[in-house]
């Protein structure tokens, strides 16, 4: 395995979405496009892959239809010096293992995000939850289900790992993790004893929580119990998104004591990028 440095570029983009995604109108061409625009060399399309039946995105996900568009331009952008990996990001996976397992060893992908957006039967993405139900009872539990997930695995990096509080900021007016570190640090426990990487994802950045998923407070705990793959994403929808932030996530990595991050392919890291 190689390691090389980034010489300040970015190194990649391992979260973002496209037309295969239900939420996004976005072409993966027109996202290509951006990112190469953004001098970012490497990224991954990972779709939503929801099974859960409430979800909006529930039955959408088509990875023969992924796999197609894809490999379409990866033709057209590979000549271009546009590396593109095939991902996806999978909704509660520990809970729908039995529909998730077999897509995922059908299929030729290089990164598989793990996604916790429901929290029991709840939408993290639902403000009445957060105004019916006490930060003190909606936040560990959010992190109790994220940890047992983890500890499940099957899946390559978490993603947006308190992606809960781009909707609970706006509803209990603040959110500090330093007030939820022993809910936080067995989610990075389970991480680390089963070698399943943590991006930092920028969306957090350009709406009013003002902060990446997970803050930097919480990169430190997981680096100093030993956590150390790393990925980025912009958790982008829409071309203007591609790259977002993520220099200020280099920046926030190495506050938090991380000198590379990792490379994907065929689910393996196949390279540390110094940063």
């Amino acid at each position: 395995m190689t390691a090389r440095s980034n010489n300040g570029a970015i190194p990649h983009d391992y979260h973002m979405h496209s037309t295969a995604s239900c939420d996004c109108h976005a072409s993966m061409a027109e996202m290509c496009q951006s990112a190469l625009q953004h001098g970012i060399a490497e990224i991954a399309f990972t779709e939503h892959f929801d099974p859960k039946p409430e979800d909006i995105c529930a039955g959408f996900y088509d990875p023969a239809g992924y796999f197609d568009a894809l490999e379409a331009v990866r033709r057209v952008f590979g000549p271009q010096g546009l590396t593109i990996r095939a991902g996806v990001e999978v909704g509660e996976m520990h809970r729908y293992r039995d529909v998730v397992q077999p897509v995922l060893e059908a299929w030729p992908y290089d990164i598989v995000l793990g996604s916790l957006h429901w929290s029991g039967e709840n939408s993290v993405f639902d403000e009445d939850y957060f105004r019916q139900t006490p930060p003190e009872t909606a936040i560990p539990a959010y992190f109790d289900e994220l940890a047992e997930m983890a500890r499940g695995g099957g899946f390559d990096v978490l993603a947006h790992a308190d992606v809960f509080k781009r909707t609970a900021y706006g509803v209990y007016g603040s959110f500090d993790v330093a007030d939820w570190e022993d809910c936080v640090r067995p989610v990075w426990d389970a991480c680390i004893s089963n070698g399943i990487g943590v991006e930092i994802n920028t969306v957090g950045l350009r709406i009013p929580v003002g902060d990446t998923h997970p803050s930097l407070e919480a990169l430190r705990w997981y680096r100093a119990m030993g956590g150390e793959r790393l990925t980025l994403g912009s958790d982008s929808h829409r071309p203007a998104h591609v790259g977002y932030g993520l220099a200020a996530a280099l920046d926030l990595a190495r506050e938090a004591g991380f000198t590379r991050v990792c490379r994907y392919e065929n689910r393996q890291i196949v390279e540390w990028i110094a940063i």
